[in-house]
């Protein structure tokens, strides 16, 4: 089971990179529009899983599943 991970380590990154460029905009507007911010903090939440250290533990995850998967020694 992923809880933080992801199928790829592609869309891992990808989700990552909308993610981080949601928390930059949020924070860019947070000034001007107010509450309205909230709306792409949430979607930067949830492309990441949590906070950024959640997207890393998925990162870490999705390597190792990844290499555990493409092991010789086990067979998998």
């Amino acid at each position: 089971m992923m809880f933080f991970g992801s199928p790829t380590i592609a869309v891992h990154l990808l989700r990552g990179i909308v993610g981080i460029a949601f928390v930059v905009v949020a924070l860019q507007y947070a000034s001007t529009l107010g509450w309205w911010t909230l709306v792409p903090a949430i979607i930067a939440f949830v492309c990441l899983g949590g906070c950024p250290m959640c997207w890393t533990v998925g990162l870490v995850d999705t390597i190792l599943r990844r290499k555990k998967a493409s092991c010789p020694t086990c067979g998998h």
